[in-house]
């Protein structure tokens, strides 16, 4: 990136948007599927079920697994393209939401909350922002050795990370009168998570002085 033209930098951008919007948006559709499935046929809940606080917990994780998995190969495979950037980036998103669902299960759990109804979808954005906001900033944190090793600044990657994925859901909540809504909205997040993202890329990929 560093020896790359300005061109190519807003090209890399510019794909770096495109491919991750995608990617989020398709992995999260799937992930639901697999929720359902692993929800009415493992667990045997009925889709207005939400399940014990365990049950609850997995099924979030397997959701993490999907995304995160989806996000993190997609990455790796743009960034290698720049420098060699360690293997390890495929697993760290999700690790990152694994980490974040283990905890949030056992606070939510202890505080007789379901967790199925911290999502944008069930029209609780702000709750569900936060959670992300959390997640992108274990992800970014678990990140960023990667990335020190040959450049400065990635302390900058931890806060667009934690900005990016909270956004993301957090711009959800200017319309939720309709599902429509919510998807157009939810389509516009994932731009902005590929935007924010990209752009701090580009800034921080430099070679250390």
């Amino acid at each position: 990136m560093s020896v790359s033209t300005k061109k190519e930098k807003v090209q890399f951008w510019w794909k770096w948007i495109l491919i991750n919007a995608l990617v989020l948006i398709l992995s999260y559709i799937i992930s639901v599927f697999v929720v359902l499935l692993i929800n009415e046929i493992i667990f045997e809940n009925t889709v207005d079920e939400w399940g014990s606080p365990f049950e609850q917990t997995v099924v979030q994780i397997a959701l993490g697994i999907v995304i995160g998995f989806s996000i993190g190969i997609t990455q790796w495979r743009l960034l290698r393209k720049v420098f060699n950037v360690s293997s390890f980036w495929l697993y760290s998103v999700v690790i990152g939401f694994t980490i974040l669902e283990l905890i949030a299960g056992i606070i939510l759990w202890k505080l007789d909350i379901n967790r199925g109804e911290l999502n944008f979808i069930e029209f609780n954005a702000l709750a569900h922002a936060l959670i992300l906001a959390i997640t992108g900033l274990i992800i970014g944190i678990i990140q960023m050795p990667i990335l020190k090793k040959q450049y400065a600044g990635s302390v900058y990657w931890v806060i667009a990370s934690t900005l990016a994925w909270g956004i993301s859901i957090l711009i959800t909540a200017i319309d939720q009168d309709s599902e429509l809504a919510l998807l157009i909205t939810f389509i516009i997040g994932a731009i902005l998570y590929g935007a924010i993202t990209g752009a701090t890329l580009m800034w921080i990929l430099k070679p250390k002085e």
